[in-house]
């Protein structure tokens, strides 16, 4: 799975799209996952995105820090929002990939942790 790195608040959270994620949106939108992708409300959508992204990361270092859109929609300013890489996430997701596409990433993944089992 794909990830980008992401400062916040001094901490590197890696953003993510997995079910997790996309499940706590879901329920944002009342159950209704397309409508966070309505062009319509697309910045309220990639809020909701980026929320959810930073809480399960924070979730899984065991971190304290929760975030709402509404929150980083306050703290933050447009220019620090990465919403296309965030909705590229997305659409990964949810979309199925290529067969060629999901090998040639496995075999990334694969030597990497193989070039990094020496360090």
């Amino acid at each position: 799975m794909r990830e980008i790195r992401y400062e916040l608040d001094g901490k590197q959270y890696r953003l993510r799209c997995n079910m997790n994620v996309l499940a706590d949106v879901q329920e944002a939108y009342d159950g209704d996952f397309m409508e966070s992708l309505n062009s319509k409300s697309s910045m309220k959508g990639i809020l909701e995105f980026l929320a959810a992204m930073l809480n399960d990361y924070a979730d899984e270092m065991n971190w304290p820090e929760r975030f709402t859109a509404k929150q980083l929609g306050r703290k933050l300013r447009r220019e620090e929002i990465p919403g296309v890489e965030i909705m590229a996430l997305v659409t990964e997701a949810v979309l199925p990939r290529k067969k060629e596409e999901a090998d040639a990433e496995d075999e990334a993944k694969t030597e990497e942790t193989e070039g990094n089992e020496g360090n």
